[in-house]
Formats: C-alpha cells, structure tokens, sequence
C-alpha cells in the first residue's frame, strides 16, 4: 500500500456487508466489486494452520464452538461459515490463508492482513515466520500489507523480514497519547491505521509530515466517504466496497 492520489478502496472482510465476513463469498464479491484490497483476519489453529476468523471463538459466525487455537484445521473446515448470515451462504467454510492467496494471484487486488493474536495462550508459536513463509511461497510481498493491534508481533515481523510492509493498528486507550509516527517508527510500520471516529487533524498533520500511508476503517455510508475524502486519507476500508467503488468513480 503506497499514499494515492485517489484512496485505495479496502474490502474490510471482503464485502462484509452484503456476504458472511470473511468467507471465499466476501472476497469474490469484492474483487468482482472492484475493490483496491481485500482486509481479512488471521489466527493460528491448534496445530498451526493460518485461518480467516476474525473472533477468539468460532460460535458467532459458525455452527460450531470453541476457540481457534483448541480446534484443528480439519475441525474448523467442517464448520458451516455462512448459514448465520443468510440460508443461501450454507456451503461456506473457514478459508485457510493460503486459499485466499491462491484466489487472488491471478487478479490485482492486494491483501492487508489483519493479525489475531489476542487470546491466545500459546507463547513463542513462530506466528510471525508462519505469516512470512506463505506470505513468500505465494509470492505476495509487494501485494500484502500486514497489520496488527499487536505491535511487538509486528515488530518482530519487520526484524525478521523487513521486506514485507507493515500497518499499525490504533488502540484508543493504549496508544491515545501517542503520535502516529511514533509508534510506527518503534516497529517499522509504513502505514497507520485508525477508526473514522479516531482520526484528527493532528494524526493527518502528523502522517503526513513522515510520508506514512494513512488508513481509515469504518467507511460505510455516503456521508462517511464524503467526508473522508475530503480529508485526504489513502484508503477507506468498508464493509460495502461494491458502493464505495460506485461513489468513487461517479
């Protein structure tokens, strides 16, 4: 993700407004949409699978329960990923990271993957080279940016491969006192990513005085994009990147 003239429309789940967040459903109707970047979440199954879920618990998007690091990625694939949404999405699984790489290769639409690491009692899992090495076998450094609210995940990350682009994600009680820039330059983040009810002047001020990348999720409605573009932001990260998309080219 490099700052644009215009701002990169970033499919927040895929198209997570109109299909079951993070399912292969969301990020086929996204890049049909016509979205810039696909955000998706990644946890670590319990015998050390990456997975798209965004919970510590599988019960409020599946049928099933339990949390991802206890189940394994054959007991997560059984789960049926869609029917909460609506009867006609039954048939979606739990995407594996990988799968979600191999659908995009042959398009252009980037990935922004959004680490979970919260909850997890495992310690020292080499959850970062996990995300490196399919990051590399996939051929995907310059089309991923990796994000987190944890931030020694993602300083670690750039230690060990600082060519693989990195996000901070904005904590509102951790990081309130805090400059973008700042906390970027402690983890050789490139980008800041915030709530469109975080962003301020000084944050933009701030971003742009050290050239970082500036993101804002939350962008939902026609009022929300109006008002972001005027600010200047380089992405807008929506659940309805099919309307993002219209109203960016109307």
């Amino acid at each position: 993700m490099v700052a644009n003239k215009r701002p990169l429309i970033i499919a927040h789940r895929g198209a997570s407004g109109s299909s079951p967040e993070n399912t292969m459903a969301a990020f086929r109707k996204s890049v049909h949409a016509g979205a810039d970047m696909i955000e998706l979440d990644v946890r670590l199954t319990q015998d050390f699978h990456l997975v798209v879920h965004h919970d510590r618990n599988v019960r409020r998007t599946t049928n099933g329960r339990g949390n991802i690091w206890d189940l394994t990625l054959q007991q997560l694939r059984s789960l049926d990923a869609g029917s909460w949404f609506s009867p006609k999405f039954q048939r979606e699984r739990i995407p594996t990271l990988r799968e979600v790489m191999e659908f995009l290769l042959p398009t252009r639409v980037n990935l922004n993957v959004e680490v979970k690491t919260d909850g997890d009692p495992r310690k020292r899992t080499h959850f970062e080279e996990c995300v490196i090495l399919i990051i590399m076998e996939k051929k995907f450094e310059e089309r991923t940016l990796v994000s987190s609210f944890d931030h020694k995940f993602l300083k670690h990350m750039h230690e060990l491969f600082p060519g693989i682009k990195t996000g901070a994600l904005y904590h509102p009680v951790r990081d309130v006192r805090k400059k973008p820039s700042t906390l970027c330059s402690r983890i050789g983040a490139s980008a800041f990513i915030c709530s469109r009810t975080q962003l301020r002047q000084r944050i933009i001020d701030d971003v742009r005085a050290h050239k970082l990348v500036l993101a804002t999720y939350g962008i939902n409605t026609p009022q929300h994009f109006d008002a972001i573009l005027d600010l200047g932001v380089d992405a807008m990260v929506t659940d309805w990147p099919e309307k993002m998309v219209k109203r960016l080219i109307s």
